[in-house]
């Protein structure tokens, strides 16, 4: 199964509920493209496990714990941040995820707002946040560093930009 596979699957079996989460957010800077992207990159290697063997979200989304643990969901939300959505169950529900994702990301761009530099790609440095957080961004930022350089592999928003080019082109 190939990236582009993974990221149809993803546009196929979740692109309307993506959608539909955005809708509640009226002027959220989020799209489509930007949130697959994000679960690509989250969960894209329990999607090459799971995807082969079930097709069908209700049974794929419960399955996608990750990150040692503590990451739940197509966008892996931490537990140790959000104990009560996750504790919840809410998360095993796809648009109930998306719009955690979404009001999550939507704090991190107000907590960063008004502190990165011009010379920065403001969308980049939020979705970096979304894996190292808002305190290693601003301190990337402030070491002059790139926006990857404390996230994992160093490369996590370089990594959603192609994904999301890899989205916009399918059909």
């Amino acid at each position: 199964m190939t990236q582009t596979a993974v990221l149809h699957w993803i546009k196929t079996n979740l692109g309307a509920v993506i959608q539909q989460a955005i809708l509640a957010f009226p002027g959220v800077i989020y799209s489509e493209d930007w949130l697959a992207a994000i679960t690509m990159r989250e969960t894209g290697i329990l999607l090459y496990k799971y995807l082969p063997h079930e097709q069908e979200v209700t049974k794929i989304s419960p399955l996608m714990i990750g990150d040692s643990g503590h990451g739940y969901g197509f966008t892996q939300i931490d537990i140790r941040s959000f104990p009560d959505f996750i504790n919840s169950g809410d998360w095993e529900i796809p648009l109930n995820q998306y719009q955690q994702t979404i009001k999550i990301l939507e704090d991190k761009r107000k907590y960063l707002e008004g502190k990165v530099p011009n010379t920065y790609d403001f969308d980049r440095v939020i979705t970096a946040s979304w894996n190292c957080g808002q305190g290693n961004e601003l301190k990337a930022i402030e070491q002059g560093k790139d926006v990857d350089a404390y996230t994992f592999n160093r490369d996590y928003s370089k990594a959603v930009w192609e994904y999301r080019a890899i989205y916009k082109s399918l059909s």
